[in-house]
């Protein structure tokens, strides 16, 4: 997690030649193209949170087991949405320090 702020587009002097004419809102929109695949990050992880903890409401509600399946959908849920964080914030960040062809 100490590696995500590599993904936040740096705030260091323009290299040499670069026109400051338009170039904050050339800027601005490549960083927001660059930081698309993270913006539903948050959303995701809530989302599965929340349907580990429905299955598991409705596990319970089934088999009449109060509260082991929420707990364990709860879980459940978190780690998901973890290990999907994780992985596309691993992604976006291999993408910005390899080199393009």
């Amino acid at each position: 997690m100490c590696y995500l702020w590599r993904l936040l587009p740096s705030r260091s002097t323009p290299p040499a030649g670069s026109h400051s004419e338009g170039g904050d809102a050339r800027d601005w929109g490549r960083a927001l193209r660059e930081a698309a695949p993270l913006l539903g990050l948050g959303t995701t992880l809530a989302v599965t949170v929340l349907a580990g903890l429905g299955a598991g409401y409705w596990l319970d509600t089934r088999l009449s087991t109060r509260p082991v399946f929420v707990l364990l959908g709860g879980f459940l849920g978190v780690g998901a949405g973890l290990y999907r964080f994780v992985k596309s914030a691993l992604t976006a960040l291999r993408d910005r320090t390899d080199p393009k062809p």
